[in-house]
């Protein structure tokens, strides 16, 4: 089993509902931290309630809860791709303790495809994918690494890197596509906002900070 475990913040009926054709494979766990979840009644999945918990504590106690063997965390504005259980269970059975997708958007502008470009790259070489990529791990190798922090931002990067060193770890082929919603205040000014608070978080600049600097 393969449990898809996404957390969210007080969404809207609308992302619910979007939510469930993407989950139709999975043991699906919805983690939200707004305390009120617009969930429809014929919701396919399990929702857990963490009013105010940060981002990283939602995902955790949604690995705690899942009923997988086998951990896919994926950021609420991304959707995997159709193939994304079999590419998973390949990759797992071929020996990979983890993984990742590469990364698309939704809405793609000629900006927005370089962006993603280069977080391909980053991700093949560095082996240093980020949430909306979307990441896998079988149980055992979660508990290893110690599993998502308690962070309010960065608590993808700082699970991807403890992830990352894994020796297997795969990179897949097929690609989440993302939201581009973050950009829409302008594309440069959110590159800029997110290089800032990812060499914040490899300085050692404290998480309440980060997050000012991310929200900006």
């Amino acid at each position: 089993m393969i449990s898809l475990i996404v957390p969210a913040r007080g969404e809207s009926r609308d992302w619910w509902q979007s939510v469930s054709p993407a989950s139709a494979d999975f043991d699906l766990v919805v983690v939200d931290g707004g305390g009120n979840p617009e969930a429809p009644p014929d919701f396919p999945g399990r929702v857990l309630l963490l009013p105010g918990s940060s981002r990283g504590a939602r995902l955790d106690a949604g690995a705690r809860a899942a009923r997988g063997d086998v951990l896919f965390f994926l950021h609420g504005d991304s959707r995997p791709p159709a193939t994304a259980r079999r590419l998973i269970e390949e990759a797992v059975e071929a020996g990979a303790p983890a993984g990742c997708f590469l990364l698309a958007y939704t809405d793609e502008t000629p900006a927005l495809r370089r962006l993603a470009w280069w977080a391909n790259l980053r991700t093949r070489w560095l082996r240093l994918p980020f949430g909306d990529q979307g990441m896998f791990c079988t149980r055992a190798a979660y508990e290893k690494v110690g599993g998502f922090a308690d962070l309010a931002i960065c608590d993808d990067v700082d699970f991807a890197r403890k992830i990352g060193r894994l020796r297997g770890f795969r990179v897949m082929a097929a690609a989440c596509r993302t939201s581009p919603r973050r950009y829409r205040r302008g594309t440069l000014r959110r590159v800029l906002i997110n290089v800032r608070v990812l060499a914040g978080f490899f300085l050692g600049v404290g998480n309440e900070t980060l997050e000012r600097w991310y929200r900006g």
